[in-house]
């Protein structure tokens, strides 16, 4: 297959006249249309842009469909620490948000266990180590089966567990708890006779540094103590939302970031620095763009990016926090991202410049496969 391009433009360059050559599914080239000759599997974007597929690193897709629905799917509520258990197992891969993402140029996707910010209820639902995060395509291809384990802090799993008279219900109890498996997994580990302890040995690739611990954290404090966590253990971690990110932004250069969801409404204490406008004080960090959907419904990923404009984003580094940033946070920037010789072929036409108003998804192609074309 072919894709001849009007305007291809990636995180790196901006290419006019160019066609992009897949083979098995990858990038095999990039050459001047003009060399090419005729082929009937073509895709024509000749009058129209080009870019890398998007990339959201956080979301719950396939997890929760709506809004309000009833009951919880993405953790286990009558236990503080399951890593042991993986959304892939709970994972419905017939919610419709996967061809909302395949519609809005969204080709790749990190789906995490927990829950999403509600507008109707006043606390994220969450425990304080809910389980194992995947990635998938939105093709709903398995990129990763267990991609990174996801642990709390804060508010949310404070009044989470307050509502549920569970223990512990402050900050310096959730620190120790997660402070302790972390410290029975060192042991276990040093101990080859030990009984096998499912939680335990989910907890082994963390510490091996072979996936990262991604920590829900929005306050000052709460992202300090994840930093020093990290620095104990010497372990990898990611920062999910990290809202009040841009207050200490030079002591978290070393530190990768999944930021936002950008617009929401400023519901309790740890949003009360929410403001789009501190994409101009994060700017330098390492971190990519999110929606947390359904916090954020998929499709509207690319507009969050677009805020970044207007506080001093060109419009390469814009594309970048929902390209190439997000896969690299994710692991997978040797796979997918960008459009490189050897990637995959994630490419999304568009009808005009990214981020415009009037832009619109013509085509979404996901392994070098046409997963969605609009009928305008």
């Amino acid at each position: 297959m072919k894709v001849m391009c009007g305007t291809l433009l990636t995180p790196k360059e901006q290419l006019k006249g160019v066609s992009i050559i897949v083979e098995d599914g990858k990038i095999k080239d990039i050459v001047p249309s003009t060399a090419l000759p005729d082929e009937s599997d073509c895709v024509d974007a000749s009058s129209y842009w080009v870019v890398p597929g998007f990339v959201d690193p956080h979301t719950h897709i396939g997890i929760y469909r709506l809004e309000g629905e009833s009951g919880d799917h993405g953790f286990e509520a009558s236990d503080t620490l399951t890593p042991q258990l993986n959304v892939v197992d709970g994972l419905d891969p017939f919610d419709p948000a996967f061809d909302d993402a395949l519609q809005s140029g969204v080709t790749t996707v990190g789906i995490l266990p927990g829950s999403y910010m509600s507008f109707g209820s006043s606390v994220e639902r969450i425990t304080i180590m809910p389980g194992q995060g995947a990635i998938y395509k939105t093709n709903r291809r398995l990129i990763r089966r267990s991609a990174f384990i996801k642990c709390a802090l804060g508010e949310h799993p404070k009044r989470f567990l307050s509502e549920r008279k569970m223990v512990p219900t402050t900050r310096m109890g959730i620190m120790a708890e997660i402070r302790s498996i972390l410290l029975q997994a060192q042991r276990y580990m040093k101990n080859p006779n030990e009984k096998i302890n499912p939680k335990l040995e989910a907890i082994i690739p963390v510490l091996k540094k072979e996936i990262p611990l991604r920590v829900h954290a929005h306050t000052l404090r709460d992202i300090l103590a994840a930093k020093k966590l990290a620095e104990e253990f010497d372990i990898r971690i990611i920062l999910d939302h990290a809202t009040e990110a841009h207050l200490i932004k030079e002591e978290l250069r070393d530190i990768p970031i999944v930021y936002g969801p950008i617009v929401f409404s400023r519901r309790g204490v740890e949003l009360k620095n929410l403001d789009s406008s501190n994409l101009s004080q994060v700017k330098g960090l390492d971190f990519c763009l999110t929606t947390d959907h359904p916090t954020i419904p998929i499709q509207y990923l690319d507009l969050l990016a677009g805020l970044s404009l207007s506080e001093g984003f060109s419009l390469q580094e814009a594309l970048s926090l929902i390209t190439i940033n997000a896969a690299r946070i994710l692991g997978i920037g040797d796979q997918t991202g960008s459009i490189e010789i050897g990637k995959d072929a994630d490419l999304v036409v568009l009808s005009n410049r990214p981020f415009e108003p009037d832009t619109k998804v013509i085509c979404t192609i996901v392994d070098g496969q046409v997963q969605w074309r609009s009928q305008v």
